[in-house]
C-alpha cells in the first residue's frame, strides 16, 4: 500500500489551526490588558468602554456570542481604541468562520455548491479577524502581552490562507513581544509555516521548542508528527500522535491516520488499520473520515462502512 498525507491535510490543518487559536483566545480573553496612557478627560470614557467589554467577555464564555458581539460593538462606538475589544472582536468572528468548516468540513463532507457558498462566507469571516486582530495590536501599549496574542492569532489567520511568508512574520512577531507568555502557540504556528514552506529542518526544530515549553500542547505534537511523517521517521512520528490521540481533551482526527501509516510503515499492520478505523469512527462523516477510508483499502473498510451507516 503507498502511503500519503491524506489529500484533506490542508483542510485538516486549517481546522486544527483555527480551533486552537479559539481555545487560546477564548482563556485569554478574561480581563482588560493594561491602556494606553491617557488624558484625566478620558478616565470616564474608557471606563465605560471597559464595563461593555467585561459583559462581552462573559457573554462569549456562555456562549452567548451575539450578545457578545453587541457588547463588543458598544465598546469601540465608546473607546475606538479599545484594544481589548478588538481582539475580542477577531475572536468572536474567528469562532463564527470555524464553525461553518466544522459544518461542512466535520459534520458533513459537503461539496456541493451551497457549501462553497458557505466557504467563502468563512473565508470572509477569517479576514475581517484578521483586521480586528491587526487593530487590537496597534491599539495595545508597547510591552503590552495582548499584543503578542494579537500578532499571533493574525498568524493563525494567514495559516488558514496558507500564506506561510505572512504567517511566519506575524508569529516572529509574537515571539518578539517580551512579555507574550504563550510562545509555545507562537513556535508552533512559525514552525507550521516553515513546514507549509517546505523548511523542514526549521519547522522541526520549532515545533520541538514548541512542544519542550509546553508538553501538553496537543498542536505542536500533532504538527510534529505529520513533519516527522513526511521525513520518514515513522516512529517519532507515532510517538507524537500517540499523544495527542490518548489526550482526550484535544480530538485532533487527523492524528489517528498519522499513526495509522506510521504504524503500518513500521510493521504493525493490526495497529495501522485499528487507528485508521478510529480516524473514521471519530467523525464518520467528516472529509477526513473519507481520506481515512482510502488509505484503509477495501479490505479494511467493513468497521468504517459500519460507522458512517450509524453516524447516519
Amino acid at each position: 500500500m503507498v502511503f500519503s498525507r491524506g489529500v484533506s491535510l490542508v483542510r485538516a490543518v486549517a481546522h486544527v489551526a483555527v480551533a486552537a487559536a479559539v481555545a487560546v483566545v477564548s482563556a485569554c480573553a478574561s480581563g482588560p490588558e493594561t491602556k494606553k496612557p491617557r488624558v484625566k478627560t478620558d478616565a470616564e470614557t474608557h471606563k465605560r468602554a471597559d464595563k461593555h467589554y467585561d459583559v462581552a467577555v462573559g457573554s462569549f464564555h456562555n456562549g452567548m456570542f451575539a450578545d457578545a458581539k453587541i457588547q463588543v460593538d458598544k465598546a469601540l462606538r465608546v473607546d475606538p481604541e479599545h484594544a481589548d475589544s478588538h481582539y475580542l472582536q477577531g475572536v468572536l468572528l474567528l469562532n463564527e468562520g470555524k464553525s461553518i468548516v466544522d459544518a461542512i468540513e466535520i459534520q458533513q463532507c459537503l461539496q456541493d455548491d451551497a457549501a462553497d457558498q458557505q466557504r467563502e462566507k468563512a473565508m470572509a469571516l477569517h479576514r475581517d479577524a484578521a483586521d480586528a486582530f491587526e487593530r487590537a495590536a496597534q491599539s495595545y501599549p508597547d510591552g503590552a502581552s495582548g499584543r503578542g496574542r494579537a500578532y499571533n492569532s493574525m498568524s493563525v489567520v494567514s495559516l488558514f490562507f496558507h500564506e506561510t511568508d505572512r504567517a511566519a512574520t506575524s508569529a516572529e512577531r509574537a515571539l518578539a513581544e517580551q512579555f507574550y507568555t504563550d510562545r509555545y502557540s507562537a513556535l508552533s504556528n512559525l514552525g507550521w509555516a516553515q513546514y507549509l514552506a517546505g523548511d523542514t529542518v526549521s519547522a522541526t526544530a520549532s515545533l520541538r521548542q514548541a512542544v519542550l515549553i509546553n508538553p501538553d500542547y496537543c498542536v505542536g505534537h500533532y504538527r510534529l508528527a505529520q513533519v516527522y511523517l513526511d521525513a520518514g521517521l515513522d516512529e517519532q512520528a507515532a510517538e507524537h500522535a500517540s499523544v495527542v490521540i490518548e489526550n482526550e481533551s484535544c480530538p485532533i482526527q487527523d492524528a489517528w491516520r498519522i499513526a495509522g501509516v506510521a504504524r503500518m510503515r513500521l510493521g504493525d499492520e493490526h495497529g495501522g488499520i485499528s487507528s485508521l478505523q478510529n480516524c473514521v469512527e471519530l467523525a464518520p462523516r467528516s472529509c477526513q473520515a473519507e481520506d481515512c477510508r482510502q488509505l484503509l483499502g477495501p479490505a479494511n473498510k467493513g468497521k468504517s462502512q459500519m460507522a458512517l451507516q450509524t453516524a447516519q
